[in-house]
């Protein structure tokens, strides 16, 4: 990836990304395709999802993580392993009604039309210990928490921001958008497709942990033979076609900061430089953290963006009043906070409670804590309001046509 972005710079990875988003969707679309028709042709009830998830076959689970479950009435496996603190080998046994602890390493036979039982993982899964056990205590805070950061950290996001760069006007980039928010529509509608249908054909990955592997293992349970193999392939190219997109985005961003501001040329030769810069650092970084969970680290980098970049944008196209020490104060204060925030969860403080909560999901209160310190810091510096913001504002609203008439002092 540094290659290209080195090689390449902006209009090479502007067309990789625009190839790669076609690639991830056919990817999905595809298999979700012959994967509904697979379903539709299976003879399975219609009202099949508003039923308990049952194994629709023997399945053998094998627990990676100590889990418990909750069972709501009396279910009959077959044991290997350790269940309630006794060790099985290939034992027939009936649990009643209740929890039961199940350790680490233990398979468990389940027969065909058995309920699947409610885990509760006590450690790994797609959640860290700490922010699963604070999501128990307190879902909606963290529902919504991660709803604002992932609304507004989207629009912070640095190869989100830097691709109306690449837009000739105005007009093109308005259409972009909202082309773009279609685009992101449609393939959002594509998940629950996967989860739905990962229900009832892969019930057990949710005692398994490993809920987001139903993309890959669904083709097999569905359609297997070489036509399910050829659709987890296309799906495993799309995901890598992600990777590499978000990936190359980010370094043609970053690089071109370092070029601009940090190096002290910005020629050709240090741009490339600040491409092997700015995909060094985070590499290292990766290294040093690289058991950390994905969905933990993403839901937590768009908090920090809602915090900083968000207040910033809105601001600072829709309020003549913001100052730079106000901008400079609100994304410090903002996102610096989310940033701590952040720090303190990956370092396990608190385990629970309510400030637990507070850490683990901070964009309710860090958005709106860098809102009100660019607005009131704005506020006590007026003189500071550079020279010229009107003009450029109505530039910002103003109809295409109309725009090119009001010229900035």
């Amino acid at each position: 990836m540094t290659a290209t972005v080195a090689a390449g710079g902006m209009r090479s990875i502007t067309f990789v990304q625009a190839f790669q988003y076609w690639l991830k969707l056919t990817a999905l679309l595809v298999p979700a395709l012959f994967l509904v028709l697979a379903w539709q042709n299976d003879g399975a009830p219609r009202h099949a999802f508003d039923e308990p998830a049952t194994f629709r076959e023997q399945r053998v689970v094998r627990v990676d993580d100590s889990i418990a479950l909750t069972l709501d009435r009396p279910l009959t496996v077959t044991v290997t392993g350790t269940v309630d603190g006794r060790t099985h080998t290939d034992t027939r046994l009936e649990l009643p009604a209740g929890t039961h602890h199940i350790e680490r390493g233990t398979e468990l036979t389940f027969a065909a039309g058995a309920t699947v039982p409610a885990a509760e993982r006590s450690g790994g899964g797609d959640l860290s210990p700490s922010q699963d056990e604070g999501r128990g205590e307190r879902p909606l805070y963290a529902t919504y928490g991660l709803i604002l950061a992932t609304f507004l950290g989207t629009m912070g996001l640095p190869h989100v921001v830097v691709r109306f760069y690449t837009s000739p006007h105005g007009v093109a980039a308005r259409r972009t958008t909202v082309a773009v928010l279609g685009l992101i529509g449609a393939f959002y509608l594509l998940p629950p497709v996967y989860g739905a249908l990962g229900r009832l054909y892969a019930p057990e990955l949710t005692l398994t942990g490993d809920p987001d592997a139903a993309v890959l293992l669904l083709p097999d349970r569905m359609i297997g033979g070489v036509g399910g193999d050829l659709l987890g392939a296309l799906v495993a190219g799309g995901a890598f076609a992600a990777f590499l997109s978000t990936a190359s985005g980010l370094t043609m961003a970053v690089a071109g900061v370092l070029t601009q501001d940090v190096l002290p040329s910005r020629g050709v030769r240090h741009f490339r430089l600040g491409t092997v810069l700015a995909m060094a650092v985070p590499l290292a970084a990766s290294v040093l953290v690289g058991g950390l969970p994905v969905a933990d680290a993403v839901g937590l980098a768009f908090a920090v963006s809602a915090s900083s970049f968000c207040p910033l944008l809105v601001l600072g196209i829709w309020w003549r009043r913001l100052t730079p020490p106000g901008a400079a104060a609100g994304m410090l204060v903002g996102g610096g906070s989310a940033l701590l925030a952040v720090a303190a969860t990956m370092a396990g403080y608190p385990g629970k409670g309510a400030l637990h909560a507070l850490l683990a999901w901070p964009a309710l209160w860090s958005v709106p804590l860098s809102f009100l310190t660019m607005i009131l810091v704005s506020l006590a510096t007026p003189g500071r309001v550079p020279p010229g913001t009107a003009a450029v504002l109505a530039r910002f609203h103003l109809p295409e046509e109309l725009r090119t008439e009001v010229k900035t002092p």
